[in-house]
């Protein structure tokens, strides 16, 4: 399709070194550890796509770094049905709202990818099985996002803001605010790389139904630049945003210890005040 072609061709193109610069601008180095959100689309052209995105990374942290990548999925699994769902660790896609770079990353041959029903996570590098964590919880003790803060990660955002941001949450199940709640997913199943098929332990602190389409996140990113925590550069049409994941912590839990809806959108705050006098 030539206009399509067309099109392609105004965008700005952008290639693995552009990626690079920007990464170490916002500073990863060598040896980081890294959690990735990420939105492909919103580079422009990428030349090679999701693979460059990634090898840019990989290559950016070296050796002795590590890369992490959520590879989210709901709707494959038909769990939001409340069915008996299986998760295949190898085989099962990303979630289509993750992104195509997950996706890309967690087929290749040195990921790794976490049994977690609903929130597994894909690292590559040499910490990848540690922040595999046990498989149970989404973001309290010994899950991938909790691992992720006793390494001192880096969380990076590639053209996406902190409406992607799942730790977040992390001080959400530390505070156990009432508008979420425990699920757990005994009725599932989970296949391993070796075929063999296991029950789910895993157990997620889900929004309730009072919250459920009722956060505003983006809000945080406002509190993360007025506290100067964010560094940030644009490569391409993407703003790259980098912080660490123990500030994105320690300043939210700050937060919710003085209102434990803060991350609620007004109408959200409202019911839940109603519901819990909070």
């Amino acid at each position: 399709d030539m206009k399509l072609e067309t099109r392609r061709r105004e965008k700005i193109r952008v290639d693995k070194d552009d990626i690079k610069t920007g990464l170490t601008k916002v500073g990863l180095d060598l040896g980081s550890v890294v959690m990735v959100h990420s939105s492909l689309s919103s580079f422009g052209y990428v030349e090679g796509g999701a693979e460059t995105v990634i090898d840019a990374l990989l290559e950016t942290v070296g050796p002795n770094g590590t890369v992490a990548v959520p590879t989210f999925c709901w709707n494959p699994t038909g769990m939001e049905a409340g069915i008996e769902a299986i998760f295949d660790v190898t085989n099962t896609p990303v979630g289509k709202e993750i992104g195509i770079i997950p996706e890309h990353f967690r087929r290749r041959k040195e990921a790794l990818r976490s049994r977690h029903i609903c929130h597994s996570v894909a690292a590559i590098g040499p910490n990848a099985q540690y922040l595999m964590g046990d498989g149970i919880s989404a973001y309290g003790p010994n899950s991938s996002f909790q691992r992720l803060h006793a390494m001192d990660s880096w969380n990076i955002f590639l053209g996406c803001d902190f409406n992607s941001c799942t730790a977040l949450h992390m001080p959400e199940e530390y505070l156990k605010v009432p508008f979420r709640e425990y699920r757990d997913f005994k009725e599932c199943k989970v296949i391993l790389e070796d075929d063999t098929q296991v029950s789910c332990l895993s157990v997620e602190f889900q929004r309730g139904p009072l919250v459920h389409d009722g956060y505003n996140l983006r809000k945080m990113g406002e509190v993360f630049k007025h506290e100067g925590i964010l560094q940030s550069c644009l490569v391409g049409e993407a703003k790259i945003i980098n912080v660490r994941i123990k500030d994105i912590y320690e300043k939210t839990l700050k937060y919710l210890k003085q209102d434990p809806g803060f991350l609620l959108t007004p109408e959200a705050r409202l019911q839940v005040k109603a519901e819990y006098g909070i």
